[in-house]
């Protein structure tokens, strides 16, 4: 349209394209608010709400490191008290404390029924030094002293580790499984001069032995089921150390480095002695 490109009327054309100019800013500017009013005001709001779905990551609490052990279960360093993974995370099981005494635990006949400290010596008696069913078992209890000691040649031995590599923040333990083959319940001794647990090297070398420098040498008599009502199980620690004899009770040795270890454990008067393989991992793996 001729009228758009050159303006028609008294003033000058070039008055009439500066008015034009500043219509077209003023509608310009009405067009900026209109579109910040209506999508700019909740920008804040949303930016809020997507910051508010996220979850803080949680802290990592690093492990205990395995030094200072000591024979009687003490750890030394400042991180606190470490206990080894038994392989039954979160169903409340016993764990073993590092190098101290073993947590001992009944078969499905040795824990009773809520009675405490009662055994039977009658024929194909259960014998009962249980504390409760499923916890852990109380030594030297009434009833147990009262059984007559099991016979070296009813008693099978044999000797599994919670895992097959530990970690650097992890302390190693070892089921013993003692299972009873006669047809009455009997007792045993797991006390530190009776029961030992000794660690060696792949070629043979001794490195940390339970009977070396024990702080507590009494006798711990437990029951052993009958036959065909489950084994009685000790869980060992070992805190990572090395030992020899005539050390001071309760006292610690040097770290044992990375490698892999054999576990060997043993009973008075029982000639089999079962052993295990297993590994420490070096730091940072």
């Amino acid at each position: 349209m001729p009228s758009l490109r050159n303006p028609v009327g008294p003033l000058p054309a070039s008055i009439y394209w500066r008015r034009r100019l500043v219509v077209l800013a003023a509608l310009g500017v009405v067009a900026v608010l209109v579109s910040v009013l209506a999508f700019g005001g909740g920008g804040g709001d949303r930016k809020a709400n997507a910051g508010s779905t996220g979850t803080p990551a949680s802290s990592l609490t690093p492990g205990p490191t395995g030094r200072g052990g000591s024979n009687d279960g003490a750890t030394g360093g400042s991180g606190g008290s470490a206990a080894p993974s038994t392989g039954a995370s979160g169903s409340g099981a016993p764990t073993a404390a590092p190098s101290g005494a073993p947590v001992v635990t009944g078969g499905s006949g040795s824990s009773g029924t809520g009675s405490s400290g009662t055994g039977s010596t009658g024929s194909g008696g259960s014998g009962s030094g249980g504390t409760g069913t499923g916890g852990a078992l109380t030594p030297n209890q009434s009833g147990t002293l009262n059984l007559q000691t099991c016979a070296a040649t009813d008693l099978d031995l044999s000797l599994t580790s919670t895992a097959q590599t530990y970690r650097p923040s992890q302390f190693p333990a070892f089921q013993l499984g003692i299972t009873n083959t006669s047809g009455s319940a009997c007792k045993v001794d797991l006390g530190s001069k009776s029961a030992v647990l000794s660690i060696t090297s792949d070629t043979g070398a001794q490195v940390w032995s339970s009977g070396n420098c024990p702080k507590d040498t009494s006798a711990q008599w437990y029951a052993v089921p009958a036959a065909g009502d489950g084994p009685l199980t000790a869980l060992f620690g070992w805190g990572r150390t090395t030992s020899k004899p005539g050390c001071t009770p309760g006292s610690g040795g040097g770290n044992a480095p990375a490698g892999t270890y054999v576990a060997h454990i043993g009973i008075g008067g029982v000639s089999a002695q079962p052993q295990h393989w297993f590994k420490l991992a070096p730091f940072g793996s």
